[in-house]
């Protein structure tokens, strides 16, 4: 996939969680989103007949981050520290209810600690997850995860430059 940086895929789900690392990922931004409804030109006919919601359907909220993930991890480099492969990505949590948690600053940029599942992974609908970081907490059930790197790693800083990540984004698209 990416041979300096040792990456071997573009797209990782919940399935990879104990291969993954969440240390020090940079967070540039976070959203929860709903789906979009029913289409506007409907007939009140069609209206009545597709809003028909089953409660027990599961959640169509999905929790996104706008994250700097780590690839990998360099060193220490003489008079230099460490250095890392980063690529831009986004992090989406499907079906996603009890939200619960903690910012503690909006000031400081947030950055990823660990992510834990802390349920078994079967039945699906009562998994839950935690997701710690520097100056947040947050607890919620969600479906599981997929995380998309967004564009090729780049070796260098722990946090790219808005101009190498092409800005703010949640795509939910690879770049491979």
């Amino acid at each position: 996939m990416h041979q300096e940086s040792g990456l071997i895929k573009a797209t990782w789900t919940d399935g990879d969680l104990d291969t993954m690392s969440w240390d020090s990922c940079q967070v540039h931004a976070l959203a929860i989103t709903d789906d979009e409804g029913l289409p506007d030109d409907l007939t009140p006919e069609e209206r009545l007949e597709l809003d028909d919601l089953d409660p027990s359907a599961p959640s169509g909220l999905a929790l996104h981050f706008d994250l700097d993930y780590i690839v990998r991890r360099v060193g220490p480099v003489p008079r230099r520290g460490f250095e890392f492969w980063v690529a831009p990505a986004t992090l989406v949590f499907d079906s996603v209810w009890a939200v619960t948690g903690d910012l503690r600053s909006i000031c400081l940029p947030l950055e990823t600690r660990n992510l834990h599942r802390s349920t078994p992974v079967i039945p699906r609908d009562e998994t839950r997850w935690h997701l710690e970081g520097r100056d947040f907490d947050l607890r919620f059930k969600a479906l599981g995860f997929r995380l998309y790197l967004r564009r090729p790693p780049r070796y260098g800083r722990r946090v790219l430059r808005m101009a190498d990540r092409g800005g703010i984004s949640f795509e939910a698209r690879s770049f491979a």
